[in-house]
């Protein structure tokens, strides 16, 4: 089983990456293998919309590959991001709007057009959101159940964490470090639940 932590934070070592790797560290406790990405590493231009689904492919050839690549590959993603005004970091906001050319088009015997997701993968996923000032980590949570079925990704946890509630930075309250823990324990058993029983 495979499970990635993917970082739209730009800031290394800090409460969003912190707390991705501590869910990956539960993951890998429970018996996962692990890895981490961070997305401002990455060169991942803005959609274009280019109507992509046409099935010319996308006018970009970057690193969104490698993101697309991945959801081919993994189980599970555990997806983290601060809270910038109300939403999701440019560095995801970035991955999931390139992720449009992923949704392809089917025509429903009533003539309509429908759109399901090219990746064949079936996945897990965990997000964490993380406040400085706000009160509110949930409001990333709306963006995340629109994009993820363009990535083939069910969405089944989340840990939301505001340094005003607690406080403290996130990375410093040993109660939400070991929730993180848990929750990707806890991702491990869901997912594995669902794989296919070998001979």
């Amino acid at each position: 089983m495979k499970i990635v932590g993917i970082v739209g934070s730009p800031r290394k070592q800090m409460n969003t990456d912190i707390l991705v790797q501590r869910v990956l560290d539960g993951c890998q406790a429970a018996g996962a293998l692990v890895s981490k990405i961070y997305l401002g590493d990455l060169n991942i231009q803005p959609c274009k919309s280019c109507k992509v689904q046409d099935g010319t492919g996308c006018v970009f050839k970057d690193d969104m590959a490698e993101i697309c690549d991945l959801f081919e590959k993994a189980d599970g993603l555990v997806l983290g991001t601060p809270v910038y005004y109300n939403t999701v970091s440019s560095q995801m906001k970035l991955m999931i709007d390139r992720s449009y050319c992923l949704a392809k088009p089917v025509a429903l015997p009533t003539g309509e057009r429908a759109y399901v997701s090219s990746v064949k993968k079936r996945k897990k996923g965990v997000v964490v959101s993380v406040c400085g000032s706000g009160t509110n980590p949930e409001c990333v949570l709306p963006v995340f159940d629109i994009w993820s079925p363009e990535a083939n990704l069910e969405i089944v946890d989340s840990l939301l964490a505001s340094r005003f509630q607690l406080g403290k930075p996130p990375m410093d309250s040993r109660d939400i470090l070991e929730e993180a823990f848990g929750k990707g324990e806890k991702l491990v058993r869901t997912i594995r639940k669902m794989m296919p029983v070998e001979d």
